[in-house]
């Protein structure tokens, strides 16, 4: 298997080093270059030379000094708004060591799951991991993503169709109430966030709402009985508007993430193809795309019941079902993995290329095409969804089990 790792999970550490008036001037010296690395503003020639400084082991202590400022200052604000950087101070100083030592020479570079790490694990993996990120000129041949338009991430957006019909594109409408039908308020949030409420009646049941997301958008919808959902890309979610009946009944294709509000009297029920789901309460994640083999039903918090015309199966936390034709398969699973779409990751363990590209056609909104022979490699690891797909393709294709070609919105995938 072929492992790269984006990770994105906080930590804070503290340390007190000792620094003397040399390395107060050694700090001066590389407080510049180093603030500038980790903001993508030195040129190749600047960041190499920067580099291999790092690597050449001298001036660990400034290093340190300026990571230990860094998180109470300007550093700590980037890692709250640049994913990628917060992703290689988690990274394990252990595991990378050990990389290095037992990979071939010429093997490609790796990053490894995250694990509790100290203030020489940031170091290293500032040292190892940008240059994984921003080096790759030495690593991956560019020359196929050097002249391309580039493909960028998805973004938040959804269309609303009515029960009268009218369609509603979410990325063009003002925020405030942009619908009211059968005494129910629809308003769009500043944050992204279609939000549902009872007005002047318990509402018509039979005005259907449909909720869709295109390739490369997601939304987060709040029904009116407070239940949230997120929607991932390419996923429908069909509803009444009022949700007022004797059980809350909503239709999915495709994939989403659900908060479902208690309320004992009246079931939520998800229909899917191949299976339905009942809660009372609870959060669980349904992937039920209609390109994937099995429907997959992830649960986080509470209990829910899946079944279908031959089987039922109750899931408990931390465990998922797989229907595939009229069966029902429970496992238990990294939930973290299942709903990492969710934060706006892409996580893998022991994933074929076939399973990973479709991820990334529906998020990009990007057409997949498999030249000559499959490529067999397994992948584990991670990358970010705010990445441009370029930057994603260049980390599947460094650890050397998968070569890319990016023409337009077309990506051709070859051993």
């Amino acid at each position: 298997m072929q492992i790269f790792y984006f990770g994105a999970d906080a930590f804070l550490f503290s340390s007190v080093i000792a620094i003397n008036e040399q390395a107060l001037e050694d700090l001066e010296r590389l407080k510049v270059p180093f603030y500038k690395y980790l903001n993508n503003e030195l040129d190749e020639a600047e960041a190499r030379a920067f580099l291999e400084h790092l690597q050449s082991g001298c001036d660990q202590d400034v290093i340190l000094r300026l990571i230990d400022e860094g998180l109470d200052g300007p550093l700590e604000d980037e890692l709250l708004n640049k994913p990628e950087l917060l992703a290689l101070l988690n990274q394990s100083y252990a595991k990378v060591i050990e990389a290095i030592e037992t990979q071939p020479e010429n093997s490609k570079a790796r990053l490894w799951p995250k694990m509790m790490i100290g203030v020489a694990a940031a170091v290293a993996l500032i040292v190892l991991g940008i240059y994984f990120f921003n080096g790759f000129n030495d690593r991956v041949s560019n020359d196929q993503f050097a002249t391309i338009r580039e493909v960028t991430p998805g973004k938040i957006g959804a269309t609303l169709t009515l029960g009268n019909g009218k369609k509603i594109r979410l990325s063009d409408a003002a925020n405030g109430e942009i619908a009211r039908e059968a005494g129910i308020s629809v308003n769009k949030t500043a944050t992204g966030e279609l939000v549902y409420e009872l007005r002047d009646g318990a509402g018509d049941l039979n005005k259907i709402n449909k909720l869709s997301t295109a390739k490369g958008e997601t939304y987060i919808l709040i029904l009116p009985d407070k239940s949230k959902v997120w929607m991932n890309a390419a996923s429908t979610l069909t509803y009444t508007a009022s949700l007022n009946g004797a059980e809350r009944r909503v239709r999915l294709e495709g994939e989403a993430y659900f908060q479902v509000a208690e309320d004992k009297t009246r079931p939520f029920v998800v229909e899917t193809r191949k299976q339905t789901v009942q809660v009372l309460g609870t959060h669980f994640n349904i992937n039920a795309y209609a390109d994937e083999e099995n429907v997959k039903t992830t649960l986080l918090q509470g209990s829910v019941k899946v079944f279908n015309q031959l089987d039922a199966k109750i899931l408990k936390p931390g465990e998922q079902s797989s229907v595939r034709d009229h069966s029902i398969s429970v496992a238990e699973v990294d939930t973290e993995r299942m709903v990492a779409w969710k934060s706006n990751k892409f996580l893998f363990e022991n994933d074929d290329i076939q399973y990973i590209m479709r991820m990334i056609a529906r998020w990009y909104d990007v057409e997949v095409v498999y030249a000559g022979e499959m490529p067999r490699e397994k992948f584990g690891g991670g990358v970010s969804r705010f990445d441009n797909v370029s930057q994603v393709l260049k980390i599947l294709e460094s650890t050397g089990g998968v070569h890319f070609k990016l023409e337009g919105r077309r990506i051709f995938v070859s051993k």
